[in-house]
């Protein structure tokens, strides 16, 4: 079965980026990523800044597994 994860691209200071990725929950399909985080964008967002408070955050992304070695390779 193939996963779709959440992935929050945050801002280093130097302008560079760094992926944060959200393993759980884990969707079947990129739709139903997308709903979740339409849903709870507020609370991914806190989650994110909680983390990482001196990044901003850039982007959220809803990518199947085997691409997000792909974006790694891109940042």
């Amino acid at each position: 079965m193939k996963s779709v994860l959440i992935v929050i691209v945050m801002l280093i200071n130097s302008g560079s980026q760094d992926l944060y990725i959200i393993e759980e929950p884990r969707f079947e399909t990129t739709r139903q990523c997308t709903q979740f985080v339409m849903l709870y964008n507020k609370l991914i967002i806190a989650k994110a800044q909680s983390e990482y408070p001196d990044r901003k955050l850039a982007d959220i992304l809803c990518l199947p597994e085997e691409q997000i070695d792909q974006l790694f390779k891109q940042i």
